[in-house]
């Protein structure tokens, strides 16, 4: 897959992420068109069901002029990443979900575009990797990337997209804001009246109900199917 056709569709679809609100191409960003429609999900989940696997890369965002040191690079490591994705499916493992890690890598992203993220604009990055201007090794189904910051947030997924930003130091546990984060991509919203749930904000809560489980196995199963 050549870097130009990773974002090779448009998808204008005005619906709730956790930060921002903006379109946003797809494939890479791959969303369909149909994030708030889960009438038809099962009630609960029944505890025979199998796991559901999803695929799922993970990326650390380096300045592409200034190297690993420079100040707008993360300070994650590949490790450090590795571990989180084994806590991340800590959290899922109560819905059956599996996060099948396709691969964690570092990419040089340019400066001016870097620049952008870490004042929470994610508009700069949507357009250069429409462009080809980075490479995004191994995409899959669900992407996350991790910066040294991203506004004022833990965390963000842009609207209509199967992609989040995490920050370098957010005020909350690691694999939680990320969770949260695919918590949107799953079609779930927040949720104000219990901390000890994932889908509160800024709590190290990670709690999922019987609905919020069955509506993210069946968002999956809509990704998987290519209906989302």
């Amino acid at each position: 897959m050549t870097p130009g056709s990773i974002l090779s569709e448009w998808c204008l679809q005005p619906t709730r992420c956790s930060c921002v609100r903006l379109f946003v191409p797809l494939v890479l960003l791959l969303s369909a068109c149909s994030n708030t429609g889960v009438s038809n999900a099962p009630s609960e989940v029944a505890p025979d069901d199998d796991p559901i696997i999803i695929s799922i890369s993970l990326y650390i965002l380096d300045d592409a002029d200034g190297g690993a040191e420079s100040p707008l690079s993360s300070k994650r490591q590949i490790a450090e990443i590795e571990e989180i994705a084994d806590r991340m499916n800590t959290i899922w493992e109560q819905a059956g979900i599996v996060l099948d890690v396709e691969t964690v890598a570092r990419i040089d992203i340019p400066a001016n575009v870097l620049i952008d993220l870490v004042a929470g604009d994610t508009t700069s990055f949507i357009d250069a990797a429409s462009r080809g201007a980075f490479v995004v090794p191994r995409p899959a189904a669900i992407n996350g990337f991790y910066l040294g910051r991203i506004g004022t947030a833990n965390g963000l997924t842009p609207l209509g997209t199967r992609i989040f930003f995490v920050a370098d130091e957010p005020t909350v546990n690691d694999e939680r804001v990320s969770s949260h984060e695919i918590g949107h991509i799953f079609g779930l919203h927040h949720v104000l009246d219990n901390s000890g749930q994932l889908m509160f904000s800024g709590t190290n809560g990670t709690e999922l109900d019987a609905a919020e489980q069955s509506v993210a196995r069946y968002s999956i199963e809509g990704i998987l199917d290519g209906v989302r």
